[in-house]
């Protein structure tokens, strides 16, 4: 029986049959005829063999007209002018415009002809040194051109959007390599001929011989070598991904290749030696169109009968009729080509030419979802904007400036210099504004995300179970990612065996219980994010556990993870929003918000285990408040790390180690009540370095220390988490530039030592009735402040030592006295 698979292998050999017919009848032509067929209807008429003055000659009332002189060809350059009619070519009369180009490309490019032309009831005599003419290009009109020009350049915006967003997917992924690559050569086509239409623009066409034509010969063999791989490359993804090429790459793998194989070689030894017999690389368009009409068409129905690609079945169905539309007009089943004029025939060969943008532009749309969708379109959008605005005020400015030097005699190149200089400095400033407003602008979505999350971390340290920590958390993180359910197992802390489970929305199928120990064993050991779409996996899961997974409906896993072990895993359903799927932006998301909640659990059993030893003792305040890595300012340091990599890799290698030290200090304090007080300061410094980093010039900091007062021993991060308060809940809350000073001296004999925090931030609004400092405890304090006043009135026996003083305009006031000896 025919099944889907075997009718697909059948379609894909049929299409490299009918690939195979211009080749045949190119070998025919060679065999029989050592010339070109003129009469043969249903083959383009090139008449872009050898040279060419750059001039489109049309039979216009028996007379041979020059109906349009590209504007920097030879023709041009010589005096010749639309409307020319010509009289004389090299001294002999020409009654037919097809004669004149045959005669002229049995010529080679660099030798001069003689032309005698009449305009209006003049005769102009001009001599123009023919060029070569420049393969697969058509200057028969100044449209067409222009078309030309903008066709391929948003052709280049699109493959480059594709190689933005496939480029981060290839290194998450060694299985998306396949789709940069097929990118990649395309783009050798794209790009390569937009390269050669502006250099013929700005440049005009290469004398033969010259750099510049090596150059632009080398740019036509990687262009077309990008056009012929292409569609090559796109039909072996689809067989591969479809299992066609399984069991049967013997035969099947070598019938793909075969023609654009001879294709291949036949375009480079008529590059390198002129032409192969009477065939000529010009004689290899329609056999090179034909094809790639040909396997994209049958790349995007194999696509759409096997369900595979990511362009969806509306997108393969465009991509197929139009596809197939382009070969019957090629190859002249449709006799489109011989109803055309020769202009109107080259606005049908490059609308062919660009047929490979379809399917790479719906690619790159059925792609864009899984990259870094904000970073990627922001960047697009600013990079175009602001590229635009420089050309425009370059054009513009030398416009304006150009009478001015002609009146002066400045020198123009100067002055273009420091322009464009100025020009760069200014957008490169407008530039960076951009950025931060554009990405505003479309990660709104993304930024609530991240806000939600902010805010559950901000209070992460407040959960005292891991039930209710579990059950908020997978809420937040379910709600923030668009997930249609999720469900969250964590080891309890009690002990190593049972577990805690968050759920949001659950609905069936879902990953229960029974399913999680099954799988739980592999992401253990193993603990990678698993994401249904394969584009975002690192490694490839077993097929068992993949298999459970998919038929439990789940579209993500994420390992949980604490200090070194793995201890719990998130799991969410597909999205919510039809059409919806995870991308690298939900991965690093979730990957941040699971290392928290991993950190607070391990918080959680370290602090059971503490109170186990050491019941309501101050040390167990010191380890609990040791164990609390505040998962926000965790978080915000991650954030501003990443925000640095990019733009100023130096401070953030300094944040890296600014935070490394603060967890080493953290480990290497161990079970200390007490340490001096520049310990404690050089912590504070450590920590406010990595938030000016975050703040920048918002943030003005600064500290001063009596040496007297360096050695005085201080209970273990006291200093620490004030600091951190005013930041958090002061400076943090409010607009504009915050101030912070830190200020420690000797007060009076046998005082101790004064511990002043000043900060410009939101206030307490707790306090602004107040009329003077109040002390002991308060309702406004947090876990920190509440530990860090316990601990204080248990060392001392006094409740009078941290008191606060706030006022709405003028921020807060802390002030911690250390008296000179335990009591």
């Amino acid at each position: 029986m025919l099944n889907i698979r075997n009718f697909s292998r059948l379609l894909i050999l049929a299409a490299v049959l009918a690939a195979a017919w211009p080749l045949a009848e190119a070998v025919r032509d060679w065999v029989e005829v050592s010339g070109y067929h003129e009469d043969a209807n249903t083959r383009l008429v090139t008449g872009t063999r050898g040279a060419g003055d750059w001039v489109v000659w049309d039979d216009v009332d028996g007379a041979i007209t020059a109906s349009h002189v590209f504007p920097k060809g030879p023709g041009y350059a010589a005096g010749i002018r639309d409307g020319d009619v010509l009289f004389l070519w090299d001294n002999q009369q020409y009654f037919d415009a097809l004669d004149l180009k045959n005669a002229m490309s049995g010529l080679s490019p660099g030798v001069s002809r003689p032309y005698l032309l009449t305009r209006g009831t003049e005769f102009v005599e001009v001599s123009v040194e023919l060029t070569r003419h420049p393969t697969f290009l058509y200057p028969r009109s100044m449209a067409l051109w222009q078309f030309s020009l903008w066709g391929f350049t948003l052709g280049a915006f699109f493959h480059a959007l594709g190689l933005f967003i496939a480029g981060p997917l290839a290194r998450h992924n060694p299985a998306a390599r396949f789709e940069l690559i097929l990118i990649a050569v395309s783009s050798l086509w794209i790009f390569g001929n937009l390269a050669r239409l502006l250099a013929v623009q700005v440049f005009g066409p290469p004398d033969a011989g010259t750099v510049y034509d090596v150059a632009f010969q080398v740019t036509t063999t990687f262009g077309l070598i990008g056009w012929v791989g292409f569609p090559l490359l796109l039909l072996l993804r689809v067989s591969s991904a479809s299992g066609l090429l399984d069991g049967h790459r013997v035969w099947l793998l070598p019938a793909i290749v075969l023609v654009p194989g001879v294709l291949a070689v036949g375009m480079l030894v008529t590059l390198l030696i002129g032409s192969i017999g009477p065939v000529s690389v010009e004689d290899l368009l329609v056999p090179i169109l034909f094809y790639a009409s040909c396997y994209i068409g049958i790349a995007a129905l194999v696509a759409l009968l096997q369900s595979t690609g990511d362009w969806g079945r509306a997108g393969s169905v465009v991509i197929a009729l139009m596809a197939a539309a382009a070969a019957l007009a090629v190859q002249g089943i449709v006799p489109v080509l011989s109803a055309l004029s020769e202009q109107a025939t080259g606005w049908l060969i490059v609308s062919a030419q660009l047929l490979a943008v379809v399917p790479v532009t719906v690619y790159t749309l059925g792609t864009l979802r899984y990259g870094k969708v904000d970073e990627i379109l922001s960047r697009a959008f600013v990079y175009t904007l602001v590229l635009g605005l420089i050309f425009f005020a370059f054009v513009g400015g030398m416009t304006v400036l150009d009478p001015m030097l002609e009146r002066s005699g400045a020198s123009r190149i100067v002055v273009e210099g420091l322009y464009v200089v100025l020009l760069l400095v200014l957008f490169e400033r407008l530039g960076r504004r951009l950025q931060i407003f554009v990405s505003s602008f479309f990660s709104a979505e993304r930024h609530r995300a991240r806000v939600a999350m902010s805010r559950f971390l901000e209070r992460i340290t407040d959960f005292l179970d891991a039930e209710s920590l579990a059950t908020e958390a997978i809420s937040v993180a379910g709600s923030a990612v668009g997930a249609r359910s999720a469900i969250l197992f964590l080891r309890a802390p009690s002990d190593d065996v049972s577990w805690i489970v968050g759920q949001f929305h659950p609905e069936p199928p879902y990953v229960t219980e029974q399913v999680f120990r099954t799988i739980w064993p592999h992401f253990r050991d193993q603990p990678a994010i698993w994401a249904r779409n394969p584009e975002l996996n690192k490694r490839q899961l077993p097929g068992s556990i993949r298999r459970l997974l998919l038929d439990h409906g789940a579209g993500l896993a994420v390992p949980v993870q604490g200090d070194g072990h793995t201890t719990g895993m998130m799991v969410f359903g597909v999205k919510t929003r039809r059409g919806s799927v995870y991308n690298l932006d939900d991965l690093e998301l979730l990957r941040t918000f699971a290392l928290q909640v991993g950190l607070a659990v391990d918080r959680l059993q370290l602090v059971e285990r503490e109170k186990q030893l050491a019941a309501e003792t101050s040390e167990a305040h010191l380890v609990a408040l040791r164990a609390q890595i505040n998962p926000h300012f965790l978080f915000n340091s991650l954030n501003t790390i990443i925000s640095l990599i990019g733009e100023r890799p130096g401070e953030a290698e300094a944040v890296v180690e600014n935070l490394s030290a603060i967890f080493r200090y953290t480990l290497q304090t161990g079970s200390k009540a007490f340490v001096p007080i520049r310990d404690e300061i050089a912590l504070v410094e450590r920590y406010l370095h990595i938030e000016k980093a975050r703040f920048g010039e918002r943030l003005t900091i600064s500290c001063e220390v009596d040496p007297e007062a360096a050695e005085v021993p201080i209970p273990a991060f006291a200093i620490q988490t004030l600091v951190e308060n005013a930041i958090k809940h002061g400076i943090e809350k409010v607009r504009g530039p915050g101030r912070l000073s830190i200020s420690v001296c000797t007060s009076e004999p046998d005082q101790g030592v004064l511990v002043e925090i000043t900060d410009s931030g939101a206030g307490i609004q707790n306090l602004f009735d107040r009329s003077g400092p109040v002390s002991g405890r308060q309702d406004f304090f947090g876990t920190g402040l509440m530990n860090v006043s316990e601990r204080i009135g248990k060392l001392y026996g006094r409740d009078d030592l941290l008191s606060f003083t706030s006022r709405p305009d003028s921020g807060t006031v802390v002030q911690l006295i250390i008296p000179p000896s335990l009591p």
